[in-house]
C-alpha cells in the first residue's frame, strides 16, 4: 500500500505523533511519502522514518505575545499558491491519504476523490466533548481546514465518543531521579521577557526554558536555563522534572501525563483548541490552567504536590494495524482496542 501522509508543521506535536504512526506503517510494509506544511524546510524530523519529505506553505496562524493576530494571519494567506500546489500535485500512485490536520494533503484528496483519513487531536472536536463554544467559526475551521472522509480524533478521555487516546512516543519512561526543584517551561508563543518576569521570582526552583532560536547557545540566567530546542535534552528534562508549564497544546501535556508530571497550561488567546484543552484538563482533574501569564497562578501551582499519571499504551500500532486492514467502514473496534490498552 502506498500512502501520502500530510503533517502540520506548526509546533512539534504533530510531527512526534505522525512519526510514531508512520514507523509502524512502514514496519507493516506500507510505502509512506510525507508532506509538511506550515513550517520551513529546516523543520526537525527523524530522517530514519520520514525520508525526503515535500514542503508546502499551507496555512499558518500569526502569533505575537501569546495571542493569535487575525489581521496578520489574513495578510499572510496565500490562497493562489495553495490552490496551485493542490492542482500541480499528482496523486495517482497513492491508494490512501492520511492527514494530521494538514490542509494540502487533505484538499488534494478531496479534489481528486482519494480516500482520506484524518488522524489527530483536532478531529476530536467534531464530537460532543468539552470545548469552547463561544466562537462557532472555530468549529467550522476544524471541519474544513483539513477535511477527511474518516476521522480519528484523540483526547485524554473518551467522553463516550468514538475517539482514541493520545499517541505517546515510544521509549518514554519516568526517570528514577526526579528533581523536585526542576520545572520544564515550553511557551513558544510568549516573549522571553514575559517568561522571565513570570518565573524568575521563584528562587527555590530551577526552570529549564526552551525558547532560544536554533543555533543559539544554552544560556544560564540566575535560576533559569535558556535552551534552543533539542529533542534529546528536552526529553531528558521532561523525564527528570517535577512539573511542566506550557501552552495548552495536546502532545506535551499528553507526554507529561504519561510520566506523572504536574501540569500548568496557559492557552494561546483566541485559539479554540487550546482554550478547550485547558477546560478539559480542569474538568478531568489532570492539570491546572491560567488565562494569562500570572505569577499568583504559578506560585499556587508550584506549592501543589499532587500529580496524576495516565498510561496510554501503543496507540500508534493499533492505528497502523487498522489502516493496513483497508476496512474503514467503522472505527468502533479500533476505539475499543486503544482504550483497553490504556
Amino acid at each position: 500500500m502506498k500512502l501520502l501522509y500530510g503533517i502540520q508543521g506548526t509546533g512539534n506535536g504533530h510531527v512526534s505523533r505522525a512519526t510514531q504512526i508512520i514507523k509502524h506503517l512502514r514496519n507493516l510494509g506500507a510505502q509512506v511519502d510525507v508532506i509538511f506544511s506550515g513550517c520551513g524546510e529546516d523543520k526537525v524530523y527523524d530522517p530514519s522514518v520520514i525520508e525526503s519529505p515535500m514542503f508546502y506553505k499551507g496555512f499558518t496562524f500569526c502569533v505575537k505575545n501569546g495571542r493569535i493576530r487575525l489581521f496578520n494571519t489574513i495578510q499572510n494567506l496565500s490562497l493562489r499558491r495553495f490552490i496551485r500546489d493542490i492542482n500541480n500535485f499528482d496523486p495517482e500512485s497513492y491508494h490512501l491519504v492520511i492527514t494530521d490536520f494538514e490542509p494540502v494533503s487533505a484538499w488534494i484528496a478531496r479534489k481528486t476523490r482519494r480516500p482520506c483519513i484524518g488522524i489527530g487531536h483536532q478531529y476530536a472536536f467534531l464530537h460532543n466533548i468539552p470545548m469552547d463554544r463561544s466562537n462557532p467559526l472555530s468549529k467550522w475551521m476544524i471541519k474544513y481546514f483539513a477535511p477527511a472522509d474518516i476521522s480519528i480524533g484523540m483526547h485524554w478521555h473518551h467522553f463516550n465518543q468514538p475517539i482514541v487516546p493520545p499517541v505517546i512516543p515510544s521509549g518514554m519512561t519516568v526517570s528514577e531521579t526526579v528533581d523536585e526543584s526542576l520545572i520544564l517551561v515550553y511557551l513558544p508563543f510568549e516573549s522571553r521577557a514575559q517568561i522571565r518576569d513570570l518565573i524568575s521570582p521563584f528562587k527555590h526552583f530551577r526552570f529549564s526554558v526552551y525558547a532560544q532560536n536554533q543555533g543559539e547557545e544554552i544560556k544560564e540566567d540566575d535560576n533559569i536555563t535558556w535552551h534552543p530546542f533539542s529533542k534529546t535534552l528536552f526529553l531528558k528534562d521532561l523525564a527528570q522534572c517535577n512539573g511542566v508549564i506550557s501552552n495548552a497544546g495536546f502532545e506535551l501535556p499528553s507526554e507529561a501525563l504519561s510520566l506523572g508530571k504536574k501540569i500548568l497550561v496557559k492557552p494561546l488567546k483566541g485559539q479554540f483548541e487550546q482554550i478547550s484543552n485547558a477546560m478539559a484538563l480542569n474538568l478531568l482533574g489532570l492539570g491546572a490552567s491560567m488565562p494569562s501569564l500570572d505569577r499568583q497562578s504559578v506560585e499556587k501551582w508550584l506549592s501543589k504536590t499532587k500529580t496524576v499519571r495516565t498510561k496510554y499504551l501503543d496507540v500508534a500500532s493499533h492505528i497502523a494495524d487498522w489502516v493496513m486492514t483497508g476496512d474503514f467502514s467503522s472505527t468502533d473496534r479500533l476505539v475499543e482496542k486503544t482504550w483497553q490498552a490504556a
